[in-house]
């Protein structure tokens, strides 16, 4: 058996699982929900004498009747603008849990700090390549210099 997850991780199994029961992966959630209960990866459950008890998906969804199926969704729309508010993205108006760079949930300030490259190691990192420029440079090297 593999190590207990954390509370955070199991709490994301959770949503994942009813995320997928909310949508057409029906079939998909329930392999899911099979493999939490053969893994003991649902939180156990606590008695009023403070002995851990196993306890079934059903029964995690009854006690956080309050979560509703979308609430993984609802998370993730509301985790950019939050961010965005801390450390703008390169491109306003563009939420995507996919991006990169300053475009990236996981960035942070220093990320996002301005970068100024001169042309000899602009074109060194490419090698030939059509250029890709780094999301975070200023000003494009002046080749003629």
């Amino acid at each position: 058996m593999a190590a207990a997850p954390t509370q955070i991780e199991a709490e994301l199994y959770y949503l994942i699982a009813r995320f997928l029961q909310s949508g057409p992966c029906n079939k998909s959630a329930q392999v899911l929900v099979q493999e939490l209960e053969e893994h003991q990866l649902i939180p156990r459950r606590l008695d009023w004498e403070g002995k851990e008890h196993r306890r079934s998906f059903e029964d995690l969804v009854a006690a956080n009747a309050h979560i509703p199926p979308d609430y993984l969704l609802k998370i993730c729309e509301r985790i950019g603008p939050l961010l965005d508010k801390e450390i703008p993205q390169s491109v306003p108006g563009v939420q995507t849990l996919l991006g990169v760079g300053r475009q990236s949930l996981l960035r942070d300030a220093k990320d996002c700090k301005s970068t100024l490259w001169n042309g000899s190691a602009f074109a060194a990192l490419h090698r030939g390549r059509p250029p890709e420029l780094p999301v975070n440079y200023v000003k494009p090297p002046n080749v003629g210099e």
